[in-house]
């Protein structure tokens, strides 16, 4: 059943626009393979059903990464790596009406979302013990900007009729987030047919949000 006071027209074209190239080499134990990828996009929305148009377009962005590697000897190696990534707000994020199937947490997206931008370093050492053994200790640090998230607030309810107040749950982009930790993982092989991995990943996580309404900077200690 259409109810017109709760339906929408929404028309929607994303296009992004890339190009790459990567080289690589070896030199006796040392490796390397370095990489660039150019990319832009744009997102246009037109909400027939309230005459609103979105328009958003981000300019060309330089994504590098580097992958260095070596060969300590036969069974251990350290490994170098650096990468730059974009996370486009997806569909559900942008879409701009209201899910009104949950009456008291309404949810709905946001076209003013921009991408979010993460560096990463990762510093590994590898070591192959034994038959079918081995060992990695991978040091990391991760930043993002533009961090997309989840936002709540409360306001007047937009269903018609209602007059109450509801939680509307949205996404916003947060100024930025910081990770680092240190990630251990084991491989054994018990028996021919029985592999065990066992991994740990302690790391700490702090995220400033100071730039969204109630929100505040945040860092925790965590492990799993």
């Amino acid at each position: 059943m259409l109810i017109p006071g709760l339906s929408n027209n929404y028309e929607f074209n994303d296009a992004v626009y890339a190009a790459y190239t990567t080289y690589s080499q070896q030199i006796k134990d040392f490796s390397f393979q370095l990489g660039m990828r150019i990319e832009s996009s744009e997102y246009n929305g037109n909400l027939i059903s309230q005459n609103k148009t979105f328009d958003n377009k981000f300019p060309f962005s330089l994504f590098p990464s580097a992958f260095l590697s070596y060969r300590l000897t036969d069974k251990q190696d350290i490994q170098l790596n650096y990468s730059r990534k974009i996370n486009r707000p997806n569909f559900f994020q942008l879409i701009p009406f209201i899910d009104y199937t949950d009456s008291l947490n309404l949810t709905k997206g946001n076209p003013d979302l921009i991408p979010e931008f993460t560096n990463l370093v990762e510093f590994s050492y590898q070591n192959q013990y034994k038959a079918n053994n081995s060992f990695l200790a991978t040091l990391y640090f991760r930043n993002t900007d533009n961090l997309i998230t989840r936002f709540q607030y409360r306001d007047i309810n937009p269903n018609p009729g209602k007059t109450d107040s509801v939680i509307i749950s949205t996404y916003a982009n947060a100024n930025k987030s910081y990770t680092y930790g240190l990630e251990l993982t084991g491989k054994n092989k018990i028996a021919k047919w029985w592999d065990i991995t066992t991994s740990i990943n302690l790391f700490n996580a702090t995220l400033e949000a100071g730039n969204l309404e109630g929100g505040v900077d945040n860092s925790l200690f965590s492990w799993f």
